[in-house]
């Protein structure tokens, strides 16, 4: 799949289910990063437009985008010639304390607990995950919400248990949350309306290292899709909206050599050996069963992976606009918990364990989406990667 880079303009309104109305004081809040679902409705509204710039409201021509698939979208910076540099959410099996003005990173595993014990985990989850040494310090302010992929890929491949490394080599915090005041105008006479006070946030796609690193790094999203924005300029791209308000966003195509990032050759090794492994969600997923995905929909080449214990944080909630029902009318889609990026699933594996069997299954996981509904897959949601895991209890 080519490579769709999209760069906003302005700040990117994607908005968090708070009501939003003609109101004095009113607050447009956005969320920290934009769904999947989002950027794959952007994405749509490009493809389905007409030779003059229309969407075409057919059922027909609705259906056929509702198909075009994405994978993303993931944080990327830009320098001055465009070339990408990886970011992507911190994963939830990792505890981060200050040092020295370095950050300490402790692994959590799945742990050896009693068996006498008790918890409230489901069947099939009896291993609770934490550190191996318990560790008394309060935890970072300055962990970064995105990882360098070159930082994150040394995690994916290594199991050592401490990790020392300076804050700006990790990562960073994406986007940056910036708040515009806004009056409301009187269309006669083009003066302000008395109190009609409100305010928006956005995300501008900026990151400064520094207040005395004054130069600014420039932030996009890249999406990985077919090739559904073929009318859209000839296919180059362009200037267009995207979010709340109709912000501008340069659209490009990348290069048709350009991938997401593949999966470290000594990975594959690892996990053939080992017959287990860590999943790790670079995107929200939404499953049946909460935060746990139908086995079924990891199996593959004989290969069934089965839970042993989840690292995850509190749920995200998403709703939504669904263009297409009520005969073209619109109607509010049902509210969903989602488990969020940087979930990871510690696996075993049954059944057929032969290593060309192994290597088959991470080549169908590695950079897919898992989510257990078709539709949620094609929307983004579930994009996952694979970590090195001995299988063992701690």
């Amino acid at each position: 799949m080519p490579l769709w880079i999209i760069e906003p303009r302005d700040p990117l309104i994607v908005r968090d289910g708070r009501p939003f109305g003609p109101n004095p004081g009113a607050r447009a809040i956005s969320l920290p990063f934009p769904f999947p679902s989002t950027i794959a409705g952007g994405i749509r509204s490009r493809a389905g437009v007409d030779k003059n710039g229309t969407f075409d409201t057919n059922d027909s021509n609705i259906q056929r985008v509702k198909q075009i698939g994405i994978r993303g979208p993931l944080l990327i910076e830009l320098n001055d010639t465009d070339a990408l540099r990886w970011l992507v959410p911190a994963p939830a099996d990792v505890v981060i304390f200050d040092k020295d003005k370095q950050l300490d990173l402790r692994r959590l595993v799945p742990l050896n607990t009693p068996a006498n014990h008790i918890t409230n985990l489901p069947d099939g989850l009896d291993h609770l995950v934490g550190q191996v040494c318990p560790d008394p310090r309060k935890v970072s302010r300055d962990a970064p919400r995105f990882w360098y992929w070159e930082q994150f890929k040394q995690w994916l491949l290594d199991s050592t248990q401490i990790t020392t490394i300076v804050p700006n080599k990790l990562g960073h915090n994406g986007p940056i949350t910036e708040t515009r005041m806004h009056v409301s105008i009187q269309g006669d006479t083009q003066t302000a309306s008395e109190g009609a006070l409100f305010q928006t946030s956005g995300l501008a796609f900026t990151h400064q290292y520094s207040e005395q690193h004054i130069k600014r790094t420039r932030l996009a999203l890249a999406v990985a899709t077919g090739d559904p924005l073929a009318n859209f300029n000839g296919g180059t791209g362009g200037f267009a909206p995207l979010g709340g308000e109709r912000r501008l966003m340069n659209w490009w195509k990348y290069t048709e050599e350009e991938q997401l990032p593949g999966c470290p050759e000594h990975l594959w090794t690892r996990i053939a050996e080992s017959e287990a492994c860590r999943l790790v969600l670079l995107t929200p997923a939404c499953f049946q069963n909460g935060y746990q995905p139908l086995l079924k929909t990891l199996t593959h080449a004989g290969v069934q992976p089965k839970i042993k214990a989840i690292a995850i944080q509190r749920a995200q909630v998403i709703s939504g606009w669904d263009m297409a029902a009520n005969n073209g009318k619109g109607a509010p889609k049902p509210t969903r918990r989602l488990a969020p990026a940087g979930t990871v699933f510690f696996l075993n594996f049954e059944g057929a364990k032969d290593k060309d069997a192994i290597q088959s299954w991470i080549q169908a996981i590695w950079m897919q989406c898992i989510s257990d509904d078709p539709q949620d897959r094609l929307d983004g949601f579930g994009l996952a990667v694979l970590g090195h895991w001995d299988g063992k209890l701690a």
